[in-house]
């Protein structure tokens, strides 16, 4: 699946630079509940100004800084206007929401879209947002499979995104296997990768960039799924970018 949405990505890029959004599918964390307000006040969708649309999603680490994947932003400077939306669930309008300008993208000098290694981006915002607390990163933290981690993204299909609501689930770590076999990628078992899975729970393409949390800690962002419960999702290990992030920041 995502290996059709990059091709998908890499044509809409030739008219906008890959800043584009699907139109027709269920894109959206697989299970799980709507989120409570307030609950992940740091989640950030991305919206193509253009379209009105939601593309990716992101998590807060400073008063100017979003932390994604570069998969998201195939260019360090968007060439239609994109906006991030923050300290709502809800994809409709409300008094409480923040919305800051996207000025800066930078990825990480060896992304490769084609092995999906160093999947990751700090994007700059126009404005500081004070009174939005960011998401805490989990640099230090150890865990290992077994542990039930938590995956929130946007809940969004077609037409109806105006609808839509932040999702949140629970998820299982996995040992790194289960993701280089279901993606047929040797590289998803390196130190940069998260792999987790539980039945009836996982993630899609407008997810991308999302948070894997363990204990209000982020300890992954969401690079790789197939849109089905119980698939494996493929994260970025954010301890393995430790030094890259803070000199972005």
């Amino acid at each position: 699946m995502r290996y059709i949405l990059l091709l998908s990505l890499i044509l809409c890029g030739l008219l906008a630079r890959g800043l584009c959004e699907d139109s027709g599918e269920v894109d959206s964390i697989i299970g799980g509940a709507v989120a409570a307000k307030g609950q992940f006040p740091y989640m950030v969708y991305f919206r193509n100004q253009v379209t009105g649309k939601l593309f990716c999603s992101g998590t807060l680490i400073t008063p100017y800084k979003v932390l994604t994947t570069a998969w998201c932003f195939p260019s360090f400077l968007p060439s239609v206007p994109i906006t991030a939306w923050m300290n709502t669930v809800s994809l409709i309008p409300d008094v409480d929401r923040v919305v800051r300008a996207v000025v800066r993208v930078v990825r990480a000098p060896d992304y490769n879209p084609a092995t999906g290694m160093h999947d990751i981006a700090v994007v700059t915002l126009d404005a500081p947002v004070t009174f939005v607390p960011p998401v805490r990163l989990g640099f230090g933290l150890y865990f290992n499979s077994g542990l039930s981690a938590g995956i929130v993204g946007w809940g969004y299909s077609g037409a109806t995104q105006l609808t839509t609501y932040l999702r949140s689930s629970y998820i299982t770590i996995q040992p790194k296997s289960v993701c280089m076999t279901a993606f047929g990628n040797p590289n998803f078992g390196s130190q940069f990768f998260i792999c987790a899975a539980s039945p009836g729970v996982g993630s899609c393409s407008l997810d991308a960039g999302s948070p894997i949390l363990l204990n209000g800690y982020q300890i992954g962002i969401s690079s790789q799924a197939r849109c089905g419960g119980g698939e494996p999702v493929v994260g970025v290990d954010v301890r393995s970018y430790e030094a890259w992030i803070k000199s972005n920041l």
